[in-house]
């Protein structure tokens, strides 16, 4: 099939960028209410940072942007997947500058 790029909904890069940085942040957020939800953001994020566990949570976040990766190719959506795609980069290389800090 011949898709116009104008005519798919949620086809901009911006869209992209979006859901690549917010659903690490979503998945962040429900990793701490399953795994602590008994004590207060502020010391489930010390302990991370205690615990040097931070870049490890934050590796695992990123996880989710493949499936919105591969939902946007699939859909032929391919400005919003290089969104994700943009946005798993950078993400990445914050993270690996974490690691080493």
């Amino acid at each position: 099939m011949n898709y116009d790029d104008k005519s798919l909904f949620f086809n901009k890069i911006l869209y992209g960028l979006l859901v690549g940085f917010l659903s690490p942040v979503l998945f962040f957020i429900l990793y701490y209410i399953f795994r602590f939800g008994k004590f207060s953001f502020h010391d489930y994020v010390s302990f991370l940072l205690e615990s040097k566990k931070i870049v490890n949570v934050m590796s695992l976040s990123v996880l989710p942007n493949l499936a919105s990766f591969m939902l946007f190719i699939n859909s032929h959506r391919y400005s919003s997947g290089r969104g994700v795609l943009t946005a798993t980069v950078i993400l990445g290389v914050l993270i690996f500058i974490l690691k080493f800090i």
